[in-house]
Parts: structure tokens; sequence; C-alpha cells
């Protein structure tokens, strides 16, 4: 969907293996100087996975709980009529910022 907006996006399914943890998936991403965007805001509750996500340094972006439960095109549609409050949040937040995104595009910043 990024990539249909101009968006350098990489799907992380087509360069790592499906057994990588996600501890070991921030490790790699560390000092990369990424955008992290994912639908799995459990990561920010398990101690261990904050963790090593703060250390990676880089900025992470969860798609609150309501993303999973639209269909694709929904999702394309949503991401679409964003994506511009969402970058602008990503060019105003320093390195290592974590958030979720809420449905109506505003981000809540986790303090880790």
């Amino acid at each position: 969907m990024l990539d249909a907006l101009g968006v350098k996006a990489v799907a992380l399914r087509d360069e790592y293996p499906a057994d990588t943890t996600d501890i070991r998936l921030f490790e790699e991403l560390g000092g990369r100087n990424v955008v992290f965007i994912s639908t799995d805001t459990s990561q920010m509750s398990r101690e261990h996975e904050a963790r090593a996500l703060k250390e990676a340094g880089n900025t992470a972006l969860y798609f609150g709980p309501f993303f999973q439960r639209m269909q694709f095109w929904d999702q394309a549609v949503w991401l679409l009529k964003r994506w511009k409050t969402i970058d602008g949040f990503v060019k105003g937040v320093a390195p290592g910022t974590c958030a979720e995104i809420k449905q109506n595009g505003k981000a809540t910043v986790y303090h880790l």
C-alpha cells in the first residue's frame, strides 16, 4: 500500500525468515534509520521486546487493533487518507519514538 503512495516500503516477511524473533528483527533493524510499522501493539507490553526496540533506536508505529479488523481495501483507503498526518508525525519526532496510530490518524506516544 505504501509503495502506491511513493513511499519506499519493504515487507519484512520478504526480507527475513518467518521464524525470526521480534528481538532479532529489532537488532537487525538497529541503526538503519527505518520506521518500523506493525499492528502487533503487544510488543510494547512485552518488556524484553520493548527494550530491544528502544535499543534499536528506530521509530516504530503501531496501527491500533481497529486496523486488523478492516478489510484490505478499507485498510488501503484508511492509509491513503491519513498518510500525510502519519508522515508529518514521523518527521516531527526524534528517532526512536514509539507510538500507536489511532483510527483518526493521530499518534499516542509510548513512554518506554
